[in-house]
């Protein structure tokens, strides 16, 4: 059974699929997938996508998942493709978040998703339109791997480092002796006097596949004060798990997460790596008894494994390029995707 929390960026995890029985398959034939069909997210991260992979025939979502369903017509025409992106496009975000519910655990109605207007320009301005998406979406795949590459080469330099020995490690070095532990908020409504700011979810850390989050779905409203600079790392949990990415952007964490502060360059670089390695020994110091929460008092005190200062900047110097030309590689796939989708609702002609 597909969950809410296995679609990730456009695709299916497998990795942790939940079960259910034949009686209850049985039951709900009518969401048993196949192929092709469009998965959307109707609690917490509303409107996220994955299409249903062949391997999916015949599995079944839970009720925090929406299940679209193309003729062989609409597939033909590409509907399938634009019904996807226009779920992307920011009037539709808008759309779908004046609908939900509630502020951290937002839920989108299935009358709601089912009455979203579709613009639909005339056939030949959508193909080539279709045209675009598909270079985009294969240039964003090549991204997405230079992303991948890039992380796994910068934490296997730091794997290295820690493992062959022969550094110097200052004893007794906390997370609180080198940064600032910060706590999260939940997401607020508008107040007058405040600004809107990024809000980073839990679920957007557990969720990124990167080492950074440079963009985030949802906005708040809190004192200039609140938010946290670029290279703030964001730390969430989940049962079983802890996960750590760097903020590129300025930031308001939500609650349930920990925002972590340092002014030094090759000590972030280096904190950012070892809390990533280190995710096991946190959920055992960390987590509370319900595994959804971090205690900031524990993680404050969390040991690291801290070396001289010249090895730190050493690291740092190696695996500095890779971060950057990874956040490259991010930002270029967010560019493409804002300008399909301001080819979508710019173009004219649409009907609805």
């Amino acid at each position: 059974m597909v969950r809410a929390r296995d679609v990730v960026e456009g695709a299916v995890d497998d990795s942790d699929l939940a079960k259910i029985s034949p009686t209850v398959d049985l039951k709900n034939r009518r969401t048993a997938l196949r192929m092709d069909d469009l998965l959307v997210v109707l609690v917490g991260r509303i409107r996220d996508t994955a299409v249903a992979a062949p391997r999916h025939e015949g599995w079944n979502v839970a009720r925090s998942v929406a299940v679209i369903r193309f003729t062989p017509a609409g597939l033909n025409h590409g509907i399938n493709t634009w019904i996807r992106w226009w779920l992307g496009a920011p009037e539709t975000r808008e759309l779908l978040r004046a609908g939900s519910a509630g502020a951290e655990h937002a839920t989108l109605p299935l009358g709601d998703l089912k009455q979203l207007p579709v613009a639909l320009p005339p056939r030949l301005l959508r193909t080539r339109i279709l045209r675009t998406m598909d270079l985009a979406e294969r240039k964003i795949a090549l991204n997405s791997r230079i992303v991948e590459c890039a992380t796994e080469l910068a934490d296997a330099h730091f794997s290295r480092l820690t493992q062959e020995g022969g550094h110097a490690r200052r004893p007794g070095v906390a997370v609180a002796d080198v940064a600032r532990v910060i706590g999260g908020a939940p997401r607020s409504a508008p107040v007058e006097g405040a600004a809107a700011l990024a809000w980073a979810s839990p679920r957007e850390v557990l969720n990124s596949t990167a080492a950074h989050l440079e963009r985030t779905t949802e906005i708040t409203w809190a004192p200039v004060e609140a938010v946290c600079p670029p290279g703030t790392l964001l730390v969430a949990p989940r049962p079983g798990e802890v996960r750590t990415v760097a903020a590129a952007i300025p930031v308001v964490p939500g609650r349930g997460m920990l925002a972590i502060r340092t002014d030094d360059e090759a000590d972030r670089m280096w904190l950012l790596h070892e809390l990533r390695s280190r995710s096991g020994d946190l959920v055992t110091a960390v987590q509370g008894e319900q595994a959804r929460a971090m205690s900031r008092k524990k993680f404050a005190v969390f040991p690291l494994f801290w070396p001289a200062g010249e090895v730190r900047e050493r690291f740092a110097r190696i695996v500095t390029p890779l971060h950057d030309r990874s956040l490259a590689a991010l930002r270029e796939s967010r560019a493409l995707q804002d300008l399909v989708v301001s080819e979508m609702t710019m173009s004219p002609g649409g009907e609805r």
